[in-house]
């Protein structure tokens, strides 16, 4: 029997990442830690915040234009494109904070 090993997947930590998440149908903000819609119809997840990447030569780390999610059963965490939660990102500022 093959064990399932729940991986988190890196969320960029900061509040003020420089984009949003926003509900494609309301145009309502979808905030870390709110619960939205399964994309399968199987329920609800809790939306953790976008992915974190890093351009070459710069260590800064920068926000993704992935949303990574919470399934609570099995718990796990997963990473979908926007449009496959029927949202999109949005800029709030011209340039993300960095975190260190």
């Amino acid at each position: 029997m093959n064990d399932f090993i729940a991986r988190s997947i890196p969320v960029f930590p900061d509040d003020d990442s420089g984009i949003r998440l926003v509900d494609g149908t309301t145009g309502e903000e979808i905030k870390p830690g709110q619960m939205i819609p399964e994309p399968y119809g199987r329920g609800r997840i809790t939306y953790l915040g976008p992915t974190v990447h890093t351009l070459d030569g710069d260590p800064t780390p920068r926000p993704g234009r992935v949303a990574v999610v919470r399934y609570t059963t099995p718990a796990t965490d997963w990473a979908f494109l926007p449009t496959e939660l029927n949202a999109r990102y949005e800029d709030t500022s011209t340039t993300p904070r960095a975190t260190h």
